[in-house]
């Protein structure tokens, strides 16, 4: 089965997202920015808000319901990677400020989809390649 160029692009984030939530966390190096702003939960925040974003353009989600669907989704997927965390031994450990963090990412995407798809024709104007993947 061939993947079509609209559906590589969420279906790759999304395994992007899992890989790095999933690596061991001897593999990061410590920030020194926890002190200023939560920088972990800023990425967390920005993960899932572009996870919804691409499927949201893929799926065509146009209706409240399919919005609420794509939400609970997003929200699902970034518990199961806490939980994943939490019951792999790669270093990492489960948090529920990254699920709330997760949680508004999502929540901020579903709500930007309306704005997002009314400026899709001047993102394609601008950002030719974008044509070709939705």
């Amino acid at each position: 089965m061939r993947l079509k160029g609209t559906l590589f692009v969420p279906i790759a984030y999304t395994a992007l997202i899992a890989s790095f939530c999933l690596m061991p966390a001897s593999a990061f190096k410590a920030f020194t920015f926890d002190s200023i702003f939560p920088l972990d939960k800023i990425l967390h925040l920005t993960l899932h808000y572009v996870f919804i974003v691409l499927w949201s353009l893929v799926s065509k989600v146009n209706t409240v319901r399919q919005k609420c669907v794509l939400l609970i989704v997003g929200i699902a997927y970034g518990v199961l990677i806490e939980v994943l965390q939490a019951t792999m031994s790669l270093g990492r450990s489960y948090e529920l400020d990254d699920i709330i963090a997760n949680t508004i990412g999502c929540v901020l995407g579903v709500l930007s989809i309306s704005y997002i798809k009314r400026k899709l024709p001047l993102i394609k104007k601008y950002l030719p390649f974008m044509s070709k993947l939705y």
